[in-house]
This record gives C-alpha cells, sequence and structure tokens, in this order.
C-alpha cells in the first residue's frame, strides 16, 4: 500500500466516523412540529405576484435572425409581496401605442394589442428565461408593422384567476439606422 493510498484512505475513513458519530447523537423524533403559522390562503397570497415589470431590454426585435424587426421582444418580470421575481399563471395582455409628449399619460392612438395566457406546465417552459427570472415573450406585429424613428408606449397587465389585475408600462423608442437597413438588404440570403 503506497503512502497516499493510506493517507486518502485514513481520511475517508475519518470522515466516516465523524459522520456516524454526528448522527449517533442527533435525537431522534424531536424536531418540532410546526402548529402554527400561514393558511393556505395566506401562503397562496404570498407567493402569487403582487406586481408585473416590463424590463429595459424590451424592444422591437427580429424573431427569425434577420436585420428587420418583426415584432417586439418583452421581457416581463412578475413579483411577490417580497419583491422576488416568481411565476404567473393567468393572461397577460399587452397594448401598444403611439406616444404623446404633450400628455400626462403619454397614451395616444392604440395600434397593436397580444393576449398571451400563461396557463400549463408547457407555457411556463416556453416562456419562463430561468437564468433571468423573467418571461420572454414574441409580439409580433399584426399586419403592417410600427413606423421606425419613433417613441412608443407599451402596457401590460396580467389577470390571474380569482386575483386583481396588475399593470405596469414601458416607453420605448423604435431607431432604426438607414445604414442597417440598406446593409441587411444587400446581404445574400443564406441557404
Amino acid at each position: 500500500m503506497s503512502a497516499r493510498t493510506f493517507v486518502t484512505g485514513s481520511i475517508m475513513g475519518a470522515l466516516l466516523l465523524g459522520g456516524v458519530l454526528v448522527l449517533a447523537g442527533c435525537p431522534r423524533g424531536n424536531i418540532p412540529e410546526v402548529t402554527e403559522g400561514a393558511t393556505t390562503e395566506q401562503l397562496i397570497d404570498y407567493y402569487s405576484p403582487r406586481s408585473i415589470e416590463i424590463l429595459p431590454f424590451t424592444k422591437p426585435r427580429s424573431f427569425d435572425d434577420d436585420a428587420f424587426p418583426d415584432g417586439i421582444g418583452v421581457s416581463l418580470r412578475p413579483l411577490d409581496g417580497a419583491g422576488d421575481p416568481v411565476k404567473a399563471y393567468g393572461t397577460f395582455i399587452f397594448e401598444l401605442y403611439d406616444y404623446r409628449p404633450a400628455s400626462g399619460r403619454h397614451r395616444g392612438q392604440p395600434l397593436q394589442s397580444w393576449t398571451q395566457p400563461v396557463a400549463d406546465l408547457d407555457d411556463q417552459k416556453r416562456f419562463w428565461e430561468r437564468v433571468t427570472s423573467t418571461y420572454e415573450f414574441q409580439l409580433s406585429w399584426e399586419g403592417q408593422p410600427i413606423p421606425p424613428q419613433k417613441k412608443y408606449l407599451l402596457t401590460a397587465s396580467f389577470q390571474a384567476p380569482g386575483s386583481k389585475r396588475l399593470f405596469d408600462e414601458y416607453e420605448f423608442e423604435f431607431r432604426v439606422r438607414r445604414e442597417d437597413i440598406l446593409n441587411a438588404m444587400s446581404e445574400p440570403e443564406q441557404p
């Protein structure tokens, strides 16, 4: 037996013996029972969305990897009562408006709306982004795309069964450089 094998075996044996002694010293059955605490309704209320937040990553995007935006990529985060990200089950409604600078609400003419239910586990897997703890929605243009070089207002609402409706809004500018469009138009199509 080599010295290295002996040392490794001794260390493993000491760790195993220490673990057995710790477990032997733990009293069994002395774990306190939780007899008081939050009710089921209180837990549901606490771990359900209390607000929604449209994040600054929201902007017009291409969904097919070309240079022309196909719609709006929305990054949205539901927050629980403590302000932590939480998953949501219910219906999201998005509305896009022209931006009116001279108005207190800045909500101009309505342009488009989208309804996106998140009703089951498949929807969660489709829209939930684990790394950022956000929902990612692709809202494709319906009919005519919105004109570039303008400012817009996107509103979002969320309604879960039996709960209050939650709202947020986000202002963004849709800026496209002429050079980018010309370059995209001159690039050959990939097979």
